[in-house]
């Protein structure tokens, strides 16, 4: 079986490409031949790709490019079978529609959000609406499409199509049932969706990691408004000064001294250690070397994949109890769910946990349990596998969808 992968990036950027990358060998391994069409990135990366230019851009116009250049990798390449991941652009899916079975997985809310991520950037809170007109003066007031008027009219666009056209997808794959849930509130029907958590792509330890000698708490992930790196700055700043933090992610120059003024105004400066992104070989040592791994983020994750790789590694969490999170962050038995833009309710569980060295093992244990029982690589594949047989045979007598 062909299956041609779409998403807009082609390099390590963020949770959707480490699972793509993560995905593509165990698919090849199944006597699947996986090609990626991308709108940017380095070809390199991967050995059979298309590059469709337009894929990553949004607007009108570039919608008809993006169609066009998409049905020429369609017709080129004649996959079984089309999955999407992240693109902005609908004319991608539309060529992918009219040419045969199509599943998407919902890495973020984008077919049912104009702002992709149901996330009010001035309150720092979760939206509850679902698309509509009302969003346009909801931005204006509560910041969440960019107040660019031709971007913001297209995004609204891609959702509200999104929505009219879930019922022509062979299927939609949701990372959680939090996702699952949110998707189906917001439009698309619950007989089209199937949930499939993400998988760990890092081999869980026999048993939890030694414990660090300087009790060390970490996030690891990118510095933007809906993660709530704030909040693990502001946890920190109430812990004792015994306790370092460790902030791994998209950190330039500039992000660090803003990270480092916003950790002085909560007296924990001497206590943050700030790095830039690391390979996965370095991000294993991290984990290693964590106590406590956290986990602030603001909006409604569709599952977290950083989550589930800590405590592949025996590391017990501490994080924010939005979307996807409870399915691996466990409350008493795995970590501590606590709510959003709560540092000192951070803190407080950090501290439950770093008191007790036999409750930080057991944790960690727990947590290794759950990653091998839910979240291992051939789980993941053999049910994808599933999805992609079940979407390429019919259950209702088809016309080519209207797209």
């Amino acid at each position: 079986m062909k299956v041609l992968h779409v998403n807009e990036h082609l390099a390590h950027k963020g949770g959707v490409e480490t699972y793509l990358f993560g995905l593509l060998p165990h698919l090849e391994e199944q006597g699947i031949t996986p090609v990626v069409a991308y709108g940017d990135g380095e070809p390199a990366l991967y050995g059979s790709v298309r590059h469709v230019p337009a894929l990553g851009t949004a607007g009108f116009r570039a919608e008809r490019q993006a169609r066009s250049q998409m049905e020429k990798v369609l017709q080129d390449e004649t996959p079984d079978l089309v999955h999407v991941h992240n693109v902005q652009n609908v004319g991608a899916l539309q060529a992918s529609l009219a040419y045969g079975p199509t599943v998407v997985t919902t890495h973020d809310y984008r077919w049912v959000c104009p702002a992709n991520n149901f996330f009010h950037e001035r309150p720092q809170s979760v939206c509850e609406r679902t698309c509509g007109l009302g969003c346009f003066p909801t931005t204006l007031v509560k910041r969440c499409v960019t107040p660019r008027p031709q971007y913001a009219a297209y995004f609204y666009r891609r959702a509200k199509w999104g929505i009219e056209h879930a019922e022509d997808f062979a299927r939609v794959i949701a990372p959680s049932e939090g996702a699952r849930e949110k998707y189906e509130v917001s439009g698309f029907g619950e007989a089209a969706m199937s949930v499939l958590p993400y998988f760990c792509d890092l081999e869980p330890r026999g048993e939890p990691r030694p414990l660090p000698e300087t009790p060390t708490i970490t996030y690891l992930g990118r510095i933007a408004s809906n993660k709530g790196h704030e909040y693990f700055i502001e946890a920190l700043g109430e812990m004792p000064s015994t306790v370092r933090g460790r902030m791994v992610g998209s950190i330039s120059d500039d992000v660090a001294q803003a990270l480092l003024r916003l950790a002085d105004r909560h007296g924990c400066a001497d206590q943050l250690e700030l790095h830039g992104w690391a390979s996965r070989s370095e991000v294993i040592d991290l984990l290693d070397q964590t106590s406590v791994f956290i986990f602030p983020s603001l909006w409604p994750e569709t599952l977290g994949i950083v989550g589930i790789e800590a405590l592949s590694r025996g590391v017990p969490v501490v994080a924010s109890d939005v979307g996807g999170v409870r399915e691996w962050c466990r409350e008493g038995d795995t970590g501590y769910p606590v709510s959003p833009r709560e540092g000192m309710a951070i803190a407080d569980r950090v501290e439950h946990l770093l008191s007790d060295k036999d409750r930080l093992r057991a944790f960690g244990r727990r947590g290794i349990e759950l990653i091998r029982k839910k979240f291992r690589p051939q789980q993941h594949v053999d049910q994808l596998l599933r999805i992609y047989q079940r979407a390429q045979t019919p259950t209702h007598s088809d016309v080519s969808p209207c797209v």
